[in-house]
């Protein structure tokens, strides 16, 4: 029996996260990946950071990744965001990335 149990538990390691909008499998294993494994860990280190942490180990991640995590937090759809608060995710993404790109 406590095999079974153990079995069951594999894919539901982080149910906080699992719950969340916009994290699927991926997203959960590479927030796993970071030291993130729930809702509460999410909200300590915040959208921008995680996604900054993600971005630099997963090749192909794009802005949408940004907007699923902050919408995660604020419990609407990415694409439901307001242009504003993308667009400040964005400007804060950048001013915060390490790979020295700027717009000066």
């Amino acid at each position: 029996m406590p095999d079974m149990k153990r079995e069951s538990d594999k894919g539901k390691r982080s149910p906080d996260l699992a719950g969340l909008k916009n994290i699927g499998k991926v997203t959960e294993r590479w927030l796993n990946a970071i030291g993130i494994q729930d809702e509460e860990g999410l909200r300590r280190m915040g959208a921008v950071q995680a996604y900054r942490l993600i971005r630099a180990r997963e090749s192909g991640v794009t802005l949408n990744l940004l907007y699923a995590l902050q919408g995660a937090l604020m419990g609407s759809h990415w694409n439901d965001l307001a242009e504003p608060i993308k667009e400040m995710l964005r400007r804060q993404a950048e001013r915060d990335e390490p790979t020295g790109r700027h717009d000066h």
